[in-house]
């Protein structure tokens, strides 16, 4: 179960797809299928899997590998739809049995094996379709065209899209002389293994920020899980830097804080706890997702953290939309502004300050404090509802080393770093408010732009939310 959502917080891989059908004069008696997915992909479940760090999966941690893609592949069956016939049928497949399966790594790349036992006659004019495809999008599914092989003795011909092959048999019963001058062009082509180019090698071969911080994660995890109290504190110390890093990069709430800030009035303090409040909520977001799709689905290689991470951004956008839209409303609905002349008198009274004692009949009751907590709230959701992916990483590790606290521990030294990040362009925001509070004229164009700012921030993230 864990390895699915393992799979789900790295991508959907580009799958070539052989398929190569045994038969003999009158029979069609199986068929083998061979997946060759992406050396990077192999990779990435290295990074998770290989908790021996000898650099390979080796026999005993590809064990978990191959049940949860059994697993998967038995749960959609294979992917794989098959029909015979003079009328194919594309809507329902014939029922097949698979006999065998097998998942190996070779030359550094996944590969997935099975053979699907048919009973079909040969006979003329008769096609064979095959389609695979996933329609979960979890795996990308393509056939190799010069990997679609059909032996017979009667002339097999073939056509193909991506996804499918339709072999026609035609002339069952022509001389063997025919056929095998017939089938001599074919003999001629020479046929490329199904490989990677050196050049996206080494473009596969740089590793990111995330790759870097998992090998780190994953090496002191397990030493924490012998022990070593040092190697705990390293990974927090780790955990910490990686969040700075991260938060630095674009996203992540940086300007919209700025904008949030410059647009209303705060304190620093405030601010600090608004910004540490939204990285947090990156935690309670990772775990959720995690924790559902690991305890809550029954399928394994699904793609509900995915979806759910691309469904949260497109969330997150309209609610920045809308929390802009609401700024903005507020502003033009109030001839005031933030200034010092603006600024509600210090005789005014706030929730803060009310109980039964002191509250008067004609008391004075400041109900704008009550829409800014309500607005800080929103803030925080809107910023920190997209989970990091450093997060979700750890905690996928937790359920497969059984590390929960040292994960918890990392994923809280992640917030902090990211929540000073944060709180950075949050004081920013927070100071050029104080001092435009000077002049009324320029916080007034600066409480009109920063919710329009904010709102083309939120535009832009719904519209880069469909290349997740």
């Amino acid at each position: 179960m864990a390895f699915g959502c393992a799979l789900c917080a790295i991508y959907s891989p580009e799958t070539k797809v052989a398929i190569d059908v045994r038969s003999t004069d009158t029979k069609i008696n199986s068929i083998d299928i061979k997946w060759v997915i992406t050396k990077q992909f192999t990779d990435q479940l290295k990074q998770v899997y290989d908790t021996n760090l000898d650099n390979k999966i080796d026999d005993n941690e590809l064990k978990f590998v191959e049940k949860a893609l059994i697993d998967y592949a038995k749960y959609k069956n294979y992917m794989t739809h098959i029909s015979y016939g003079e009328v194919i049928d594309k809507e329902k497949s014939d029922k097949f049995e698979v006999t065998k399966h097998k998942v190996k790594i070779i030359n550094g790349i996944l590969h997935f094996f099975y053979t699907i036992k048919v009973d079909y006659d040969i006979k003329n004019d008769y096609s064979l379709y095959i389609h695979l495809n996933d329609d979960e999008n979890y795996f990308v599914l393509l056939l190799e065209k010069n990997y679609l092989t059909f032996k017979n003795k009667a002339k097999v011909s073939k056509v193909t899209d991506n996804q499918s092959v339709i072999f026609l048999i035609q002339n069952a019963h022509i001389p063997m002389q025919q056929i095998k001058k017939d089938e001599e062009p074919k003999k001629i082509e020479k046929k490329e293994e199904i490989t990677t180019t050196s050049e996206t090698k080494k473009e596969q071969n740089k590793p990111t920020l995330l790759n870097k911080f998992v090998n780190k994660v994953k090496k002191y995890l397990l030493e924490v899980q012998k022990g070593n109290n040092l190697a705990l504190l390293t990974l927090i110390f780790v955990s910490f830097i990686y969040g700075i890093i991260h938060a630095l990069g674009p996203g992540h709430g940086k300007t919209l804080a700025f904008s949030y800030f410059t647009t209303n009035k705060s304190s620093y303090k405030k601010a600090f706890i608004i910004s540490l409040s939204s990285a947090f909520v990156h935690i309670i977001g990772a775990l959720i997702l995690v924790s559902i799709s690991v305890f809550i689905l029954e399928t394994v290689l699904n793609n509900f953290v995915k979806d759910s991470v691309k469904i949260l951004t497109q969330i997150s956008a309209v609610m920045i939309m809308l929390l802009a839209f609401y700024i903005l409303l507020q502003k033009l609905n109030n001839k005031g502004c933030g200034c010092s002349s603006c600024s509600p008198k210090k005789d005014s009274i706030s929730w803060s300050n009310i109980n039964s004692t002191t509250l008067k009949p004609n008391s004075n009751i400041n109900f704008k404090n009550i829409k800014k907590k309500r607005s800080d709230l929103y803030f925080v959701l809107t910023a920190g509802l997209i989970p990091c992916p450093g997060t979700v990483i750890l905690f996928i590790y937790a359920f497969i080393l059984k590390t929960y606290f040292a994960v918890l521990l990392a994923s809280i030294a992640i917030s902090f770093g990211m929540g000073i990040v944060i709180f950075a362009s949050s004081f920013l925001g927070v100071s050029l408010h104080k001092i435009s509070s000077k002049s009324h004229k320029f916080t007034n164009i600066l409480e009109i732009i920063s919710p329009i700012i904010m709102f083309v921030l939120g535009l832009l993230l719904l519209f880069s939310s469909n290349n997740l």
